[in-house]
């Protein structure tokens, strides 16, 4: 069916993306955004032609045990909510902002009364990477009912995760003071990079986002029965992403790094003592041996005094951290924000408005706030951010309840139980990384995040063998029925019709014995 060859389409135009996404300096600037929002409009459009398709074919699914939960109402609720409320504001926007002059130009809105944006060309900018963002949401929870698409989705993440800790800890271990092929700064190279990211933090919320993900599949991996080709390629992903954790000169990164890299091991060596006899003992001692001998030449060659030294000067540096007078400034502005906030991805062109008096440390244009959730309180409002905290949080809701819901995670395949565990663990740690940077402001890291809640949300529509057994039975018994019924229907339409050709009826009192039975034995054929 052509439908059939569409959704294949957008499904590997998504996974092109989430590659694309960190290479391209992380999706920064504002080109490279309109190239990810190209790539992803592109995926869901095939995607919705698909579903399209299948609806005009009358292939909805709705018969369909295992399509079940692939559409949660809830989500599409706070999804429409959140796009309802910022579209709004954005049509309904009371200005347009002038970088050049620093001025508000006011411009004829629908509802002059009604609550808008402060300027209409940043949020309708926003509001477009938003609209995308959850329709790849949307479109991975129908991904991942398929355990194929979903472990080539896992695989993915897993490269360009590696791929991108290689890139930096190349980088450190030359010394270089700029991205290979990256322009210079403003001012000239800039002071803190790594990899693909101008600024060490997305990097580092980047690398947090791929590392349990990583983990979880070298795990996976290891415990099954796969080529040494595999598992040699997962463990020097593994490898890769813990080194390059270390090396970035990010410290809310490396301590979220910590953190879940003691959580992933607290929990991957419980299900190692479980299947202790799966694993040779020699196999165990060599490898330990290896990633021992890895990671020490991993930091020597990436020169790991530096993010040591900034560690030693965290005491000093601290208290005239220039994020305490923008969370001061920001506190000033919640008032004037009220219920609707300013505007989606407004912050920039209000924030400079509620600096005075705060000193030069403050001065200038901040991008962003390094703290997302009052930023998003004060371009979203308090209204906005509840929603979005529940899009969010409620997605980790739900794959925690499947998670531990008695008798569900049991029957999953081996790889749902580890997938989904590692999944909520990197969420959480993005959510705690955004208390003091910006992480849920970067492209690149809002697509991995839209992803990964697709998975929270299809983790519903898991089902075990025996349910996968059960429904391809029950899908086959009604094939054949259908079957039968044509035939059945052919027949009838193959017989004469002509009432001249048809026999009389005789009575059966006149037919002999041996004629009735033969006539028994034809209906039952």
């Amino acid at each position: 069916m052509i439908s059939e060859s569409f959704r294949p389409a957008s499904r590997w135009i998504l996974l092109a993306a989430l590659i694309f996404a960190p290479w391209v300096y992380g999706c920064t600037s504002a080109d490279e955004i309109a190239m990810l929002n190209g790539i992803l409009g592109t995926a869901l459009l095939l995607w919705l032609i698909s579903l399209l398709l299948r609806v005009l074919s009358h292939n909805t699914g709705v018969s369909d045990p295992g399509y079940r939960g692939s559409r949660p109402r809830v989500l599409a609720i706070i999804a429409s909510a959140v796009l309802v409320l910022g579209w709004a504001m954005t049509l309904n926007a009371r200005s347009i902002y002038d970088s050049d002059f620093f001025l508000f130009i006011s411009r004829r809105n629908i509802l002059p009364s009604a609550p808008g944006s402060v300027d209409a060309a940043i949020s309708a900018a926003w509001m477009l990477r938003a609209t995308l963002l959850i329709g790849v949401t949307l479109m991975v929870i129908d991904l991942a009912r398929d355990s194929v698409w979903l472990l080539r989705l896992w695989w993915t993440i897993a490269i360009a995760g590696g791929s991108i800790a290689l890139l930096g800890l190349l980088q450190k271990a030359t010394g270089a003071a700029m991205i290979f092929w990256g322009p210079p700064g403003p001012r000239g190279p800039y002071e803190t990079f790594f990899a693909t990211y101008f600024y060490h933090a997305n990097a580092g919320a980047y690398l947090n986002l791929v590392l349990p993900l990583i983990l979880g599949q070298t795990v996976w991996v290891l415990m099954r029965p796969s080529s040494p080709v595999i598992k040699a390629v997962s463990l020097t992903f593994a490898l890769l992403i813990i080194g390059a954790v270390a090396a970035n000169t990010s410290r809310m990164a490396q301590l979220v790094g910590a953190v879940l890299i003691l959580l992933l091991l607290l929990g991957f060596l419980r299900g190692a003592l479980r299947k202790r006899g799966v694993i040779e003992h020699k196999t165990l001692l060599l490898g330990s041996l290896l990633v021992v001998f890895t990671l020490f030449a991993i930091a020597r060659a990436s020169h790991l005094d530096q993010p040591l030294k900034r560690w030693s000067e965290l005491s000093s540096q601290l208290p005239a951290d220039a994020r305490w007078l923008a969370w001061r400034a920001a506190e000033r502005a919640l008032g004037d924000a009220g219920w609707l906030g300013f505007g989606p991805g407004t912050f920039r062109v209000i924030f400079p408005y509620y600096t005075s008096g705060l000193g030069p440390n403050i001065e200038g244009i901040w991008r962003f706030l390094h703290e997302d959730y009052l930023q998003t309180i004060l371009e979203w409002g308090w209204l906005g951010s509840a929603l979005w905290a529940l899009f969010f949080f409620s997605g980790i809701a739900v794959a925690v309840r499947n998670l531990l819901k008695p008798g569900k995670a049991v029957e999953w395949r081996p790889r749902y139980r580890v997938l989904l565990p590692v999944t909520i663990l990197a969420l959480l740690g993005i959510a705690l990384h955004a208390l003091v940077d910006f992480p849920f402001q970067i492209a690149s890291l809002q697509l991995y995040v839209a992803v990964y809640l697709g998975i929270c949300w299809g983790s519903t529509g898991w089902e075990g063998k025996n349910a996968a057994a059960q429904r391809r039975k029950r899908r086959g018994d009604t094939e054949k029925k259908e079957i039968r019924k044509l035939k059945k229907r052919r027949r009838r339409l193959e017989q004469p019709s002509s009432r001249t050709s048809t026999p009389k009826a005789v009575p059966s009192e006149q037919l002999s014995t041996k004629e009735l039975i033969m006539g028994e034995l034809r209906r039952g054929d």
